[in-house]
């Protein structure tokens, strides 16, 4: 009765809200303040400020990807970063009109918004009010992993298109199926949250939006095929019906229809060129045979509940599936929602055709390792889904979907009364623990004099700063294992800071990056200045970075006055208090102080203008560090060791089993340049463990091998010292292998780099120094 939908509709509205009021003051916290914090966090508002800054629509919607904006003044390619467009879209127009804002939490929390409602709009036709209204609250306020992603992976809890999309695809499954009618109107909103679902982040969250499509449009095409071939349906006379059919109800519902095709037409122009553009300008990058930091979730975290002493934030359980899962929650939808689906799809399997696409997409993501069992990169879309367990976006409205079915009236009324209280508990305990991970969490705050700071460098004269440390890095490592990024978790993000200063700015943290993006950096020498005093550089308790010699200083200052800067951001809690004082000493008096999350106390050091009169930036983007080998830092297994050699590659980053460092050969070869003021004779001392039988390894110095080990056992100890002569200006010392690991043998199979030999001890000494 009109009036009893009413009274639900009116509950509904009052439950939705008051739930919304929970979340936003459970998970979200502050819509006061800009989404600001270390890590990722500062990307969310950086993308829209980007797209702000460098997006065309004509002739078609394009962005400018190939700048020096960042990585300054060499420049780069800003394709890979997880781009929403959507979101983008939106916090620029609102930074556009009123700038700097809380934009994001107010996004996030209409992403929500419209998860409930349109989840509700779509499931009330087929399943009624009750139903529809359990579905919408489970898919928007239990997707537990996807709601612990906020604000640290923002990207992955903005769902509401895709999660839309899957339930549209389910209502057209299921109607096609039991041979109910589908409307003209279903079909274009369904084709409109197709449209809108690309806006959303394309590496994963898009992609299952397109996933379900394709899934859903392949069995539908194989069953109309059946039942061609079965004689049940005569296809021309169906097609003929259908569209004199649709035909009526456009003419019908004009307005309606017109309005949903003006929206696809305006939302399609806007993103799909984007989209191909990304696609692309990635695809020009080859990744054959460059470790991309793989995560994968074991499917048997499936079964792991949201219970207080027992969840999936216990480190118990990576030891026991001997997984790699990216954050809290991969692969665990909690033991409320498998159980209610399970006991749904159970008693609807008389219907059991209407879930098979949903089936087929739910194993496809259960199973899924990036590298050995790679079942969605059937797809082309997921070619560069390097983490598996962020699948479990998609769980929860899977597994509702599901559950949708389920009718406890089949129990008699004490059981069904016990059983319906005991599902209510488990679903409270699991809601309470989930979001009990959300408690200590607090959103990052601005100093008070941090605008201040920020609008005083804008107005500076020069069109870069430069951050001092600075960040150049990927999320695949390459940049922080190269030493371009030592204090990755205190200011892998600073660059993002462009966005209220809008100077162009040396480093930037992307999701991946490719070796030849960093290659200009390299070639200049920055990673020899970027060098701390311990191995543990990467560690949140960062040790202080080593000051400069004479020639960085030299090779700094250079840098510093032929290129544009309008001055140093100087970030003094990541050096030494004598380090900040020549800074000071040799550029000038801070100006103006503040403070950034985590990377602590920031001052600005205008740039002078006798520096200022030195611009070239022509010399500036072409000079060079080349440092002269220090014997007190030629020991390749020290960190130090960095700030010496010209370049070294082939060898694995630092490792240590204390009190020992050791560092794994990496492919082919491992190369080692370094340059000397003078000749002499040196010695190059060594010690390896080779893990490969009949392992045959040559050493070149200078073009001549000086040795060679042929035939060599698993398990070789091999120690040696050997006399070279070494000449004034570049010297070369190569190690050439067989054999390594995933090539011709494999013998680290959850390791996935290319692991030679192990050196235990790696050091070049002048000749009378050098012992065992």
């Amino acid at each position: 009765m009109p009036y009893n939908k009413s009274k639900w509709l009116i509950l509904n509205i009052f439950i939705w809200l008051t739930l919304i009021f929970c979340f936003s003051f459970l998970v979200i916290k502050d819509f006061s303040n800009p989404l600001i914090g270390p890590g990722d966090i500062d990307l969310w508002e950086y993308q829209g400020f980007y797209l702000f800054k460098n997006f065309s629509f004509l002739p078609f919607p394009h962005l400018n990807l190939v700048n020096n904006q960042a990585f300054y003044p060499y420049g780069t390619n800003n394709v890979f970063q997880p781009w929403s467009f959507e979101r983008e879209i939106f916090y620029a127009t609102l930074y556009s009109l009123f700038g700097i804002g809380a934009w994001l939490q107010f996004y996030y929390l209409i992403s929500v918004l419209i998860t409930v409602i349109g989840s509700f709009s779509l499931l009330v036709r087929d399943y009624g009010f009750v139903r529809a209204s359990g579905a919408a609250i489970i898919v928007a306020f239990m997707n537990f992993y996807a709601n612990n992603k906020y604000p640290h992976h923002l990207n992955y809890a903005v769902l509401h298109w895709t999660v839309l999309n899957f339930i549209c695809d389910f209502i057209l499954v299921k109607r096609f199926v039991l041979k109910h009618h589908i409307s003209l109107r279903f079909i274009l909103v369904r084709i409109l949250f197709l449209i809108l679902a690309i806006g959303q982040d394309i590496g994963y969250v898009a992609g299952f939006a397109l996933m379900s499509f394709t899934v859903s449009i392949c069995f539908s095409l194989i069953l109309i095929i059946s039942r061609f071939l079965q004689k049940k349906v005569k296809l021309k006379e169906v097609f003929h019906t259908q569209f004199q059919q649709y035909l009526r109800e456009f003419l019908t519902y004009r307005y309606i229809c017109l309005l949903l095709i003006s929206l696809i037409s305006i939302f399609g122009y806007i993103y799909i060129p984007l989209v191909i553009q990304i696609f692309q300008e990635a695809k020009s990058f080859d990744f054959t045979g460059i470790d991309n930091g793989i995560f994968f979730a074991h499917p048997s975290r499936l079964l792991i509940p949201y219970l207080p002493l027992i969840n999936p934030s216990q480190t118990v359980f990576d030891k026991i599936f001997s997984d790699s899962p990216e954050s809290l929650g991969a692969g665990s939808p909690g033991w409320f929602l498998l159980i209610i689906a399970t006991i749904g799809i159970w008693q609807a399997r008389q219907k059991f055709l209407i879930f098979i696409p949903l089936l087929i997409i739910f194993f496809l993501c259960l199973f899924y390792h990036p590298e050995y069992i790679p079942t969605l990169k059937i797809f082309p879309w997921f070619s560069f889904n390097r983490v598996g367990g962020r699948s479990t976006v998609i769980y929860s409205v899977i597994l509702c979907l599901f559950a949708i079915h389920i009718n406890l009236n089949r129990l008699h009324e004490g059981k069904k009364i016990l059983f319906t209280a005991l599902l209510i508990f488990l679903g409270c305990i699991e809601i309470y623990t989930a979001y009990s991970f959300k408690f200590n969490y607090q959103p990052y705050l601005l100093d008070q004099n941090f605008f201040t700071y920020m609008n005083y460098v804008k107005q500076q004269p020069g069109e870069a700063v430069l951050d001092w440390p600075f960040c150049a890095a990927g999320g695949n490592a390459v940049g922080s294992l190269d030493g371009l990024c030592p204090y990755f978790y205190q200011n892998g993000s600073i660059f993002a800071l462009r966005r209220f200063h809008q100077k162009k700015v040396m480093g930037k943290y992307f999701g991946r990056l490719h070796p030849s993006q960093i290659k200009s950096y390299l070639q200049a020498g920055w990673h020899h200045l970027l060098v701390p005093n311990s191995l543990f550089y990467l560690e949140k308790t960062s040790p202080k970075v080593r000051c400069f010699s004479e020639e960085e200083w030299s090779f700094f200052t250079d840098f510093y006055k032929f290129n544009d800067f309008a001055g140093i951001n100087l970030y003094t809690d990541l050096l030494s208090e004598s380090c900040v004082k020549e800074f000071y000493t040799r550029f000038g008096k801070p100006t103006v102080e503040t403070k950034v999350p985590e990377a602590g106390k920031l001052s600005f050091i205008p740039k002078s203008n006798e520096l200022s009169n030195q611009v070239n930036l022509a010399l500036g983007s072409e000079i060079k560090f080349e440092p002269f080998l220090n014997f007190s830092e030629s020991n390749l297994l020290d960190i130090r060791s960095r700030s010496t050699f010209i370049s070294v590659t082939g060898l694995s980053g630092f490792e240590e089993i204390p009190p020992k460092t050791f560092r794994w050969a990496l492919g082919a070869e491992t190369n080692i340049i370094f340059k000397l003021q003078d000749s002499q004779l040196l010695n190059l001392s060594f010690k390896f463990e080779n893990p490969i039988e009949a392992q045959n390894i040559l050493i070149d110095i200078n073009g001549v091998t000086v040795d060679s080990f042929n035939n060599l056992n698993k398990g070789a100890n091999i120690e040696r010292i050997l006399q070279f002569p070494a000449l004034k200006g570049i010297n070369r010392i190569v190690f050439k292998y067989k054999d390594w690991n995933h090539n011709q043998v494999t013998f680290a199979r959850e390791d996935d780099r290319a692991l030679s030999v192990l050196f235990r001890r790696l050091v070049i000494q002048p000749t009378e120094e050098t012992s065992l």
